[in-house]
């Protein structure tokens, strides 16, 4: 197995990298017991041979004094000479040094002189005797021993000097068995390593060759198994898996050329122009209405530069690009004729969720563009056209309520009323319809100019506070000091903002404030909003009270619903934007957000208006 060929292969490097410690262990170990074991009985011998020397030369004393008397037996020359005896004994007992065991000898046999002299001493029976004793045998003795203690001390000595040179010695020859081990180390170990090169990396090579063989379709042999191990059965599982994902591949192919001729054909039935781009914005397949789309224009590999960007925004934001209105229609002249085209951009993912591109479908609207403008002039039309009749009512509705033409009984000043009421009601609808219609068409001229919208606002305050008064309202202006001016058809932003008013003061109870209101948003721009006291409006319908002909069920106050879509198309078409933040039961405020004048737009015409 090939768990046993690594362990065998390794374990010889192994067992040399413990044999190595071991004995470096033991090496180092005994250096340091045998350094320590001869200083140390060296520095024995020293002091024992110096102490013998004292002792000697106390005995030698006490039997120089003896020469004069008589019987002598001094317990002081009896004690030096157990002492000296005994660390003759502790000396004979320490490691031997070279020649050490001569000094001894000499040592043992003038002792031996010295103590038949001594006896010589004490048996003489004169003091000449005793003195001829002591020259002839002690002193040359004493002598001689003395001699030989100074030499032991001077060898231990000298063995204490040189062991620094013993420990240098015993380092080198082990540095040099460290060496000779570290090179057989590697010799194993390089011999190792290439055993395990040639039984294991080379069949994985082998392998390495034939994966990327088969990630190019080149795979052709099987990877040869030559041997039974983990290596040998994953070569063998790779052939089996290689076969099967050949005959995989054989058995797809046809298959993937079908799909792909079925959505190249799919996609050429779609009469819209329909391009897929890639994740770096690229086309990479179109269907033959995106291929006359783009030949019309003289394009080759980049959609219009409005739409270009919004694919590229998609796959910056890996969101959908799904426009409801006709807000964000295109329109392009293709073979001589205006088309329209509302673009929808479907970012696409893997499997995996990774973003790999985008579809972007023109839809072609101009059949509804068409419709929308007819509709729209019809619209037009009718409301012009009924304008003139009723204007003749409203007239003749006043006349008679006047009394201009002679007295009506209450019962007929009632009705006369509710007639003028209604007809007033139905101009004023009349109106916004040809309003929207000319801001639908782009007819709507601004006559702009700079305004101060501290000034703007008070104006709106002064013409609606009689209105507000009637109803118990208090209507407060609020301006942020410093706010540059905006440029602005005043006449259709005052139409704005007096929607707004009204509005507030129509759904405000008696004793609150209507707060209009001029400040800096967070982008610099100039936010005006109108803050009432009424039931405000609910979340779900506050994204729709801006569409036409739009009211908040349940609501008591009358209304046609168009006011509010009005005010957004003014806004809009002054490049602002209006919106409302409400929470139920504490009221609602409405705001509309204008950007500030630049320098070109200053030049255009005098200085603001206070």
């Amino acid at each position: 197995m090939l768990r046993t060929r690594l362990f065998l292969n390794l374990v010889a490097v192994v067992a040399l990298l413990l044999a190595m410690g071991i004995c470096a262990i033991a090496l180092l170990s005994r250096m340091a017991t045998r350094v320590d074991a001869t200083v140390a009985d060296n520095y024995r011998s020293i002091l024992i041979a110096q102490a013998m020397r004292l002792q000697l030369a106390a005995m030698e004393r006490e039997a120089w004094t003896s020469t004069s008397e008589t019987n002598f037996t001094s317990q002081v020359f009896e004690a030096n000479q157990r002492q000296f005896e005994t660390n003759f004994v502790m000396l004979t007992n320490s490691v031997l040094l070279p020649g050490e065991d001569k000094l001894y000898h000499k040592l043992s046999t003038n002792y031996g002189a010295f103590k038949l002299a001594v006896a010589a001493m004490n048996t003489a029976e004169s003091s000449r005797a005793r003195r001829n004793a002591h020259q002839l045998g002690v002193m040359p003795s004493v002598l001689m021993m003395d001699t030989a203690l100074k030499e032991i001390r001077d060898l231990n000595d000298r063995a204490i000097v040189i062991t620094p040179q013993v420990i240098q010695k015993i380092t080198t020859d082990i540095t040099r068995l460290m060496i000779i081990s570290m090179v057989i180390a590697l010799i194993v170990a390089a011999y190792a390593c290439y055993q395990i090169s040639r039984s294991i990396l080379a069949p994985i090579q082998s392998l390495t060759r034939a994966t990327h063989e088969l990630g190019e379709g080149k795979w052709h042999k099987p990877v040869p198994v030559v041997s039974r191990d983990e290596l040998g059965q994953l070569a063998l599982s790779f052939n089996k898996m290689a076969a099967q994902l050949q005959e995989y591949r054989e058995s797809t192919t046809g298959q993937i050329v079908r799909l792909h001729r079925t959505m190249e054909s799919t996609l050429a039935t779609f009469p819209d122009p329909i391009f897929v781009l890639n994740n770096a914005a690229r086309i990479e397949l179109r269907n033959p209405a995106a291929a006359e789309f783009a030949a019309s224009l003289g394009l080759q590999d980049k959609l219009p530069e409005h739409l270009q960007s919004i694919a590229e925004s998609a796959l910056a934001n890996d969101q959908n690009f799904l426009p409801h209105s006709f807000a964000e229609v295109v329109s392009h002249r293709i073979l001589g004729a205006e088309k329209f085209f509302l673009p929808r951009v479907l970012v696409m993912h893997e499997k995996q969720g990774a973003l790999f591109g985008v579809a972007v479908v023109l839809y072609d609207v101009t059949r509804f563009r068409l419709l929308d403008a007819a509709k729209t002039n019809l619209v037009a039309t009718v409301s012009h056209e009924l304008k003139t009749p009723l204007t003749g009512m409203r007239m003749a509705l006043h006349l008679l309520s006047e009394k201009t033409v002679g007295d009506l009984e209450p019962r007929q000043e009632e009705l006369v009323e509710g007639a003028r009421d209604d007809t007033e009601r139905l101009l004023r609808i009349l109106n916004d319809l040809l309003d929207l219609a000319r801001l639908d068409e782009g007819n709507a001229e601004l006559r702009k100019e700079l305004v101060a919208p501290a000034a703007l606002i008070e104006s709106v305050a002064a013409e609606w506070e009689d209105q507000s008064a009637s109803k118990g309202l208090s209507l407060k202006c609020e301006a942020a000091p410093d706010l540059p001016a905006v440029f602005v058809d005043q006449q259709r932003i005052r139409h704005v903002f007096a929607n707004l008013v009204t509005n507030a003061i129509k759904h405000s109870p008696a004793g609150h404030d209507v707060f209009l209101r001029a400040m800096r948003d967070k982008e610099g721009s100039i936010e005006f909003n109108v803050t009432d006291s009424g039931p405000g409006v609910p979340e779900n319908f506050q994204a729709r009270i801006f569409d036409r002909f739009f009211r908040v069920p349940g609501q008591e106050k009358t209304g046609a619903g168009l006011g509010l879509s009005i005010a957004r198309e003014i806004t809009v078409a002054h490049g602002g934007r209006i919106g409302v933040r409400s929470v139920p039961g504490k009221g609602s405020t409405f705001f509309v957000i204008l950007p500030v004048a630049h320098a070109a737009e200053s030049g255009a015409s005098a200085n603001p208006r206070q």
